[in-house]
């Protein structure tokens, strides 16, 4: 990046099931609108629009993003990585600052899969039905996939995913954008239904709804605001196909490369060498917790010989850094919104606005993206304090 750009301002929708009461218009409008208010900005402040809708078919409405988020006179483009969309579309924004082309950008992100037919199809068929075709892959039987090579190769146990799917729904209480916050035990968890062993449908991210928006500003713009500062955000793309990852140098299919070096990139960036330390805070974008444990390693956060340990200590709040106060894409999980909603819950965080989930004394915090077939990884560092 070429100078400091700052989150000056946040706004969400509620999430839920389904929105059968507003169009995907009005939810664009009540989000963007907030974030304006938070920003103390008028739209006519905004210089460009960047839109976050994940593959057309998981809305079911081709380009629902030019009739929802797209405005006349203003520049905009769509972005889609899938579950990744909302910070690649994050990371588009600030490209469009440090190369001078804008100084304020409206990053808006909607997700409309509870009334599309087509959206489980999408989840089915997601992965190459020719190249791949010897394995029968879905989304829900690759997690199950790398669930079970997590505990062959390093210990994991049912106990485990539970209690993070436990961990995270009791944080959900706190967050009041979730109109139906999901509490429950570890116990209820391996006793709900089997969807793929091991993975059971309480850990598994629900169907959601909701629109989020981010203001970001060049530093000029940012005056007496209170900003969450961009430290560091980088993203990289691996290969699409599962079967190449199984046996690279690098690591194996549960390593996130991709993640992984992102995350080295916006450390690097952020002046960041120990971030288990040196973090307050991160919000991952983890559907599973099989996904969330893969992502510990990759960010850096505990060594693979000690991957076990420091999941346990996470379970039990004492990682020495808070992990989904929001309780994360477990409890609510819009698609094309929640790598976004995991850098807006962010920057509350660090600008003291998170409400009845602030976590005290927040400077540093991480954001991740994880999209596609996992093949695009985003890593955002946001702090308090001015690079």
């Amino acid at each position: 990046m070429s100078g400091p750009i700052g989150v000056i301002g946040v706004g969400q929708t509620m999430y839920r099931r389904q929105h059968s009461d507003k169009n995907t218009a009005e939810l664009v409008r009540e989000a963007v609108l907030a974030a304006l208010a938070d920003a103390d900005l008028d739209f006519d402040a905004v210089d460009a629009i960047v839109g976050s809708v994940a593959p057309d078919a998981l809305a079911g409405i081709a380009n629902i993003d030019l009739a929802s988020i797209a405005r006349p006179g203003k520049p905009y483009f769509r972005v889609n990585t899938g579950g990744a969309s909302g910070s690649s579309a994050f990371l588009a924004g600030l490209t469009w600052i440090a190369a001078k082309r804008a100084k304020v950008v409206l990053v808006v992100a909607v997700e409309r899969m509870g009334h599309a037919v087509t959206a489980q199809q999408i989840f089915n068929s997601i992965f190459d039905p020719i190249y791949e075709k010897d394995i029968s892959m879905s989304t829900i039987s690759m997690v199950a996939l790398r669930a079970t090579m997590l505990m062959q190769n390093y210990g994991f146990t049912l106990d485990h995913w539970a209690g993070l799917a436990a961990r995270n729904a009791a944080a959900s209480l706190n967050n009041d954008t979730i109109e139906r916050p999901r509490a429950f035990t570890a116990e209820q968890v391996k006793a709900s239904g089997i969807l793929a062993w091991p993975i059971h449908r309480l850990e598994a991210c629900p169907t959601s709804e909701g629109a989020c928006a981010v203001v970001l500003a060049d530093a000029s713009l940012v005056g007496s605001r209170k900003p969450a500062w961009v430290l560091g955000a980088r993203g990289l793309s691996d290969t699409y196909a599962m079967g190449d990852r199984f046996h690279r140098p690098e690591g194996s299919l549960v390593k996130l490369i991709t993640l992984e070096r992102s995350a080295k990139r916006a450390y690097q960036d952020a002046g960041i060498t120990d971030p288990a330390r040196e973090l307050d805070l991160i919000e991952i974008q983890a559907p599973f917790a099989s996904s969330e444990v893969m992502a510990y390693m990759a960010l850096g956060l505990c060594e693979e010989e000690d991957c076990v340990g420091f999941t346990e200590r996470a379970i039990a709040g004492t990682a020495g850094l808070s992990i989904q106060p929001s309780g994360g894409p477990q409890v609510v999980n819009p698609v094309s919104a929640t790598a976004l909603i995991r850098i807006a819950e962010a920057a509350l965080q660090v600008r003291g606005r998170a409400g009845a989930r602030q976590v005290d004394g927040v400077r540093r915090t991480l954001s991740t993206g994880q999209g596609g077939a996992t093949q695009f990884s985003t890593a955002v560092v946001l702090g308090a304090d001015r690079p």
